[in-house]
């Protein structure tokens, strides 16, 4: 099996410097933050899937529990050199699309009855995404600057694993459920939408049937 680790330090070698320089310090200083909390970043994750986990992510786990605390940073692109930090607590069985099983060990955050979203908590575009968005000079006290305000709210996301995911925020409606943290998507939201879907279909069909 394909370690993902391996798949990450090739990728990393080809960016551009600036996407470089970010990555090395949320590697010197997001990383270890989430280690000292017992994470570890396996080289198994999502079964070392392409499909799955792409090799510009960074997977952090907690493998014990009934949950597994889950955590994926992510950098979008190598022009723009940013990241953002999605995380989620794996139950025993997961589901792709909030329906297919997919067991724990090959799972990602996004198979979880819910994932998130760390914000900055300014509530406007792009507000998980901490780095540089547009192209333009990129003198390193920025990223410096926004890497600090991610390490500040890392709290934020242990507290979440600490208490447990509040049981609201499985129902919730997409968008904030905290200052700092936004659903991204869940199996209660699937099902909505499935039902939406599903309702108009039949409403069509005997629409169709009337004539």
């Amino acid at each position: 099996m394909a370690d993902h680790r391996k798949r990450f330090d090739r990728w990393r070698r080809l960016v551009p410097e600036h996407t470089k320089y970010l990555i090395g310090q949320v590697l010197g200083r997001i990383v270890p933050a989430f280690e000292a909390a017992g994470f570890t970043w396996h080289g198994d994750y999502g079964a070392c899937d392409p499909d799955e986990i792409g090799a510009n992510t960074i997977p952090l786990q907690i493998r014990s529990g009934d949950v597994w605390p889950t955590v994926e940073i992510h950098f979008p692109g190598t022009r723009r050199p940013c990241f953002t930090i999605h995380f989620a607590a794996l139950p025993g069985v997961c589901r792709r699309m909030g329906e297919e099983p997919v067991p724990r060990e090959r799972a990602v955050v996004v198979y979880a009855p819910a994932y998130f979203m760390l914000c900055k908590g300014r509530h406007r575009n792009l507000d998980g995404q901490f780095g540089y968005y547009w192209f333009s000079p990129w003198p390193k006290r920025k990223l410096d600057a926004e890497v600090d305000t991610a390490a500040a709210l890392l709290p934020e996301i242990l507290r979440v694993f600490r208490n447990g995911i509040p049981e609201e925020w499985l129902t919730h409606e997409f968008g904030y459920v905290s200052r700092h943290v936004m659903l991204m998507g869940s199996w209660h939201i699937l099902q909505q939408m499935r039902a939406k879907a599903e309702q108009k279909s039949s409403s069509r069909r005997t629409k169709d049937a009337r004539g």
